[in-house]
Formats: C-alpha cells, structure tokens, sequence
C-alpha cells in the first residue's frame, strides 16, 4: 500500500513538472513573437502597442511602441495632399453659329481636370419689321440672351400698329417715316419715333431680320400678296442677314376681334389657317431661311392650367406673366439651338414654378412640332 501511494506521488510530480516546462515553452513562443511583430510594426509608418509585460517592463528607453497612436496623430503623422487651385483653360471645340450651339473645353494647367461645356453665340443683332406682336414675342429677349451668356445684344423693333405686309410694302415705296423704333442694346429700352425702315437697313449689320404679317392678315391667303416683294427688298439692303419668319398667334377664345364673321370665331380654325399659309405660302416662296414657331409655343400654353394668363385681356396681345416668356424663350431656343431644358433660364428668373413649367413644355414641343399643337401637361 506504501508502495503504491509513492508512484502515485511519483506520476503527480512528473504532471506538474511537465506542466511548467510547457506553459514556460507557450510564453517563450509568444514573447518571441510579439518581439518580431515589434520589429516588423517599427518600420511601418504606424506602430501596433505592445502587449507583453516582458517588454514593457525590461526596455528602459521609449520606444514607438510604448503607447496607442490616436487617430488624429496618425492622419497628422501622414502628408497630406494640397488642394489643387484651378487655373482652367478655355478652348473652343465646336464654333457656336446661329441655330447651333457650340462647345467649350476647359482644362486645368495646373491637374489636368477636364469639363467640356456647350455655349451659344456671343453676341447677336436683331432686327424686327413687325407691329405690337412682334414687340410682345421680343420685350423678354434681351434678359434671355444675357442670362444665357450672350456678350453682346442689340435688338431692335419697328413697330406700327396692326402693320400689315401690305403696309410694309407701301412704307417701303414711299420711305414712309411712320414707324417707332424701340431698342434695346445695354439693358434698357428706348424709343425713336418717326422712322423709315430704311434707315433701320442702312445699319447693315443685322445678323437677323425678322417680319410677319398683320394679327387679322395671317390666316388669310389674300394677305400675302407682297410677300415676295418685302422679302427682297429686304435682302436686297442686308444680303448677308439671315432672314426669318415669325409665325405668330392667333386670339383666343373670347377675344373681341375672334367673332363669327372672323375665322368662324373659332381659335382653333384661325390658328390652323394661320399655318396653312406659313405651309403653303412663306415656305415655298423661298425667301426665308426659318420659321420662328413662337405662336405655337403660344397655343401649346393655352392648353394648360395658366391658359387664363398667356394673354392680356383682350385675348389678343401677350400677357406680360406668362406669355412675353414663351414667345422670347422660344426666339431664344431657335436662334441658338439651345433646348429649353438645357438652360440657365429656370435658375434666372423670378417664375414661379408653375409657370417656369408651361414656358419651358410649350417652347420644347413647339420646337418638336412646329405646326401642330400639342397638349399640355400641366392641366390641374
């Protein structure tokens, strides 16, 4: 029995011993390597802290390892890369021309960063030889145009009222001085009575020129006898000047000149006939270089909730809410090949959105469809 109690003792101390001899081994294993993860984390730009009291405690002098870095002194610790201040250059890629938008590179001399940027002509000279509708679709034109980065703008309307082709033409005859001239070239508009148009030709310069019939007139075929012989006489002044049709609107319903005896007194029929002419009469004559679909910009906005204020009372002339935008911004659109959506307009103005909805819908559509109407949108 003693005997048996001594291996018993004998198998016990051998365990233990063995025990130690392990356990020594494991924190021998594991001080060596946190000693080499030491010396691999000292020459990272980020130093790891070090866990073994063995090294903590034997290593008198401070070393990268004695503590935590926070983050901020580790971004502190790092250079951090300047913020390039951009010295862009401009360079034209495509030339902007009348109806056509042209585009810009800028790029940067100091990064390289690259944008490119459309933009249109920088400057532009218009000449209108029309009556109070031509006034209406142009009053708002000269902001447009600087709003939308044109340098320079000159605009100019001749205006007699209700002037008709016909009276164009006997004014030309006679060098009738009966027009008022109102202008526009620095932000306001003036005015100069007592014109011929004549004097307005001799400029030269006009880098369009733009005329139309009278309201009644224009959806009459009648109307159209003299034409040709305005037209002509036009490009015969100015024959570098791009000659355009202003395709205007008709009354609306309710208007005192839109009775039975006018167009059945029906706003639909009179628009229609109105493009009917420009179809069968201005296109094929050949003596304009585009039509200006600014009045179906116009009844496109009628078809809409705010049909109330495209016109003024009398349901003939623009109103100065909603319609003088539509007619200027589609003289805008055309002239420059800007589409509606892709413009500084809507950022520029004081509409409210409601409006700024129906003139950039009805000037898209006109200019998709210049001779049909399309609906609006925006009925409720």
């Amino acid at each position: 029995m003693k005997r048996i109690f001594c291996i018993i003792l004998s198998l016990c101390l051998f365990v233990i011993v063995f025990s130690g001899c392990s356990s020594s081994g494991e924190e021998k294993i594991s001080d060596e390597v946190i000693v080499e993860q030491v010396i691999i984390d000292q020459t990272s730009s980020v130093t790891s802290t070090v866990t073994s009291s063995e090294e903590q405690t034997t290593s008198s002098e401070p070393t990268t390892s004695e503590a935590p870095v926070s983050s901020n002194e580790q971004t502190s610790s790092q250079e951090t890369p300047s913020t390039c201040v951009h010295q862009y250059k401009e360079e034209i890629k495509v030339e902007a021309k009348l109806y056509t938008m042209g585009q810009k590179q800028y790029t940067c001399a100091n990064c390289g960063d690259s944008y490119m940027k459309d933009y249109a002509i920088e400057e532009i000279k218009i000449l209108s030889i029309s009556n109070s509708y031509g006034k209406n679709a142009l009053w708002q034109l000269y902001d447009i145009c600087k709003m939308e980065g044109i340098e320079k703008v000159d605009i100019a309307v001749m205006y007699i009222a209700g002037c008709s082709l016909d009276k164009h033409w006997e004014n030309i005859q006679n060098n009738a001085a009966e027009y008022e001239v109102f202008r526009n070239n620095n932000g306001t508009w003036t005015s100069t009575k007592n014109c011929t148009i004549d004097s307005l030709l001799a400029e030269g310069d006009w880098d369009v020129i733009t005329t139309q019939n009278s309201s009644g007139l224009s959806g009459k075929t009648d109307g159209y006898k003299n034409l040709n012989n305005v037209a002509d006489y036009i490009k015969s002044k100015c024959p570098k000047s791009t000659l355009i049709w202003h395709l205007i609107w008709g009354y609306q319903s309710g208007s005192q000149w839109l009775t039975p005896n006018n167009y059945n007194g029906d706003e639909k029929f009179m628009f229609e006939s109105i493009v009917n002419c420009t179809n069968d009469i201005v296109i094929p004559s050949k003596k304009f270089d585009s039509v200006a679909p600014v009045g179906t910009a116009i009844v496109n906005a009628r078809s809409s909730s705010l049909k109330n204020i495209v016109h003024d009372s009398d349901g003939s002339h623009l109103g100065e809410e909603l319609g003088y935008y539509v007619a200027a911004y589609t003289w805008f659109c055309h002239l420059t090949g800007a589409s509606p959506y892709d413009t500084n307009f809507a950022a520029s103005t004081r509409l409210s959105s409601d409006k700024m909805n129906v003139v950039l819908e009805s000037v898209a559509h006109a200019l998709e469809n210049p001779y049909k109407v399309t609906q609006s949108y925006y009925t409720n």
